[in-house]
Parts: structure tokens; sequence; C-alpha cells
């Protein structure tokens, strides 16, 4: 499988063999049953001291089972395999990972398909206990698109499915992106991004993060969904700690794209809106995004393309998303947009890393005015 260079000159692609290139900071999950689907041991340690390095787990090559000799490499194929071969083999590959991570983690994390139980702002009422609680290095998430579909898929894409990572703080599900066949996403060529609604809460990055992918496009009757993405991978990069990464995965049917950040001395900010004052312009879209000044990026955090803006009667707004990583020494800064046409309402609230609590800004639309409420919180691993 072909490699892809990313903007830092890193090699994104998974070579053969499930190794990556060297530098790679990807590297797809083995699926032999020597190795388990997760970041190894290093995700059960207590909490690391100040100083101490995380150690990378090694991962051998997997063996064929005891007992069963291995098998000569089939030929090369000239043509694309049928999809009912696609099928067969995705379907292989999500039972040995399951089997694989019930043997590994289930005593500890439950089933497989959990969704992680930890939620935000665990921290942002308590007593600081500095012994226990610390800053923690994040992955941020600001989006994934999908690319290049192949092997007789055209847009526009109808998606569902999901795409979640296991991290240091359990092994269980963070969903950012989940959607059922009834409520499948419509990509474009123009507009393949894929609308996130996670994660839930701040993805820590003490041992290498593992990202699944099940995706499929919705056909005329279930029967007929075909396979559009099926992988799991670890992400495992500490050498670019203060910089945006473009990950390009390539999966049998399409390329995802992943725009990612390592953020080092961060704590976890969760994001509610409201409107307190007037009222949300009728007939208008709205855009919210999140911005942190270490990186010149936006952290879209709700976007209504084809429907009213989402408030509910106590005007409070519901966002698609509202978990965000910020350094301390960087500011965060909300966004929202009303703009329409002619008529331009755009409002800006700043804010301050702290380490727990909650801070308070309005942004003013002329129209309406809405209040930004932001709680902080730390990190604590245990197990």
């Amino acid at each position: 499988m072909g490699g892809r260079v990313g903007k830092w000159g890193v090699a994104m692609g998974i070579e053969g063999d499930g190794e990556a290139r060297p530098g790679s900071p990807v590297r797809r999950v083995a699926t032999g049953e020597g190795e388990a689907v997760g970041g190894g041991e290093a995700n059960a340690r207590s909490p690391r001291r100040r100083g101490v390095k995380v150690k990378r787990a090694l991962r051998r090559k997997p063996l064929p089972p005891r007992g069963e000799k291995q098998r000569p490499a089939s030929p090369a194929r000239s043509s694309a395999p049928a999809e009912e071969e696609y099928s067969h083999r995705e379907e292989d590959a999500i039972t040995r990972s399951r089997r694989i991570w019930e043997r590994r983690w289930a005593g500890r994390y439950g089933a497989f398909d959990n969704e992680t139980s930890i939620g935000p702002m665990r921290y942002t009422f308590k007593p600081l206990t500095p012994e226990y609680l610390f800053t923690e290095q994040t992955v941020q998430i600001f989006s994934i698109r999908v690319r290049a579909p192949t092997d007789g898929l055209r847009w526009p894409l109808h998606v569902h499915g999901h795409i979640a990572t296991r991290d240091s703080m359990d092994q269980n599900r963070n969903y950012l992106f989940r959607r059922t066949r009834d409520n499948c996403q419509s990509l474009t060529q123009d507009d393949p991004s894929l609308l996130l609604t996670g994660p839930s809460r701040a993805i820590v990055y003490l041992a290498p993060i593992t990202f699944e992918v099940q995706l499929k496009v919705k056909g005329e009757g279930e029967s007929e969904d075909e396979m559009l993405a099926f992988g799991a991978f670890y992400y495992d990069d500490g050498s670019a700690c203060e910089h945006k990464l473009s990950i390009c995965y390539d999966h049998k049917r399409c390329m995802l794209e992943y725009e990612v950040a390592l953020r080092p001395r961060s704590v976890e900010a969760t994001i509610s809106l409201k409107v307190v004052e007037g009222s949300w312009p009728e007939n208008h879209r709205g855009i919210v995004v999140a911005i942190t000044s270490g990186i010149d990026e936006k952290i879209a955090l709700l976007r209504c393309r084809d429907r009213e803006l989402p408030i509910g009667p106590d005007g409070v707004i519901e966002l698609s998303r509202r978990v965000v990583s910020v350094d301390l020494g960087e500011k965060l800064l909300v966004a929202v947009d009303a703009s329409l046409s002619d008529f331009l309402a755009r409002g800006t609230a700043v804010f301050n890393p702290v380490c727990s609590g909650m801070s308070h800004g309005v942004c003013d639309l002329g129209s309406c005015k809405i209040q930004v409420t932001v709680g902080w919180s730390l990190f604590v691993i245990v197990v």
C-alpha cells in the first residue's frame, strides 16, 4: 500500500505487513492472537510522574494460530476485489479485533462496544489535589475528511457508521463520528468533511491511541449498503507536539484525512452557549467555532447547513461538539456566526485557560446576546 507524505514531511502510509514506515505517526493495529487492540500495558499504568517518559510498547508481527502452517502469499491480483470479498475481509477483521480486545480488556472495561463512561468536567468543581491532578498531553481532532472514493463509489456518499478512539483514560470507545443508517450524512466532493460529534471528553495521550473506523455507504436497501472504510490504527507521534498534522490513512475504498495536533500541556475546556437577550435572527443558520491561539485551525462546534439553529425553550444552543483541549498559556476564542447574504452578524468571546472552575463571556450579534460558558478541568489517570 502506497505511503503518503504529510505536511511536515512525515511518511503517513502503512506498509503491507502492518508496520508503519520509519517516522510515521500511525501504524496498523495487528490482528494476531498475541496483540491487543489498544495502547498496550502502558495504558494501564498508574499516574505518571513529572519528567517520566512513557515507553512505547513493542509490537510483534502476527503469528499464525498454533498448529496451523504459514500459508504462502497469494499472487497479486490485476483487478480490485469484488464487494463480497471486501465484506468477508472486513467482517473477519472485525471479529479478530473484538476477540483480541476482549481477551485483554474485557475484565476491566466490559464489552467491546461500550462507550467511555468518563465524561467531561470531572474536576471542574472539585478541590485541586496537585499530587494526582495534572495538565496532560492530549490529541486535538480538528476534522476528518473522506478522499478519493474508488471501486465504483461515486459522490455523493450517504455515510453511516462510526469513528472512535481508545486512549489512556480507558479502553472504551470515545466517539468522534457516529450515525445510524436512518440518519446518514451526505458527503459531496466539494464538502467531504464528516460532521463530528465528539470526542465526549479530551483524548489523553500517554500511550499510543487507537483509532477505530467502521463506515458504510447507504444503498437502496440495507442489504445493498457498501463498506466505505474499516480499520484500526495506532496514533503514536510524540515528535510533533506543537504542530498540526494531516494524517492520510488509506483504506480499501477511500482515504481518510485527519487534521490533528498534540497539545503538550493542556487542560480540558467544555463549552456551552445560551441566548440570554434578544432572539436569533429568523431563518438564519449558524456556525460556532473554537480556535486556540497556539494553532491556526478552526474546531467546528456546530454547523447548521440545511436547518435552523437548534435552540431549546430555555435558550440553550445544542452544540454538536463541546470539548476542546487548550494549552495553558494560550487563549481560547469562541466565535458565533449568523451571517446570511448581505446580513452580517458575528460575535466572539476570548478566554484565558485555568485549571478548574467556570469562565463566562458574551457574543453580541446585535439581534441577540449569547452567553458562552467554559468549564475547565485537569486530568487524573488512575486504574
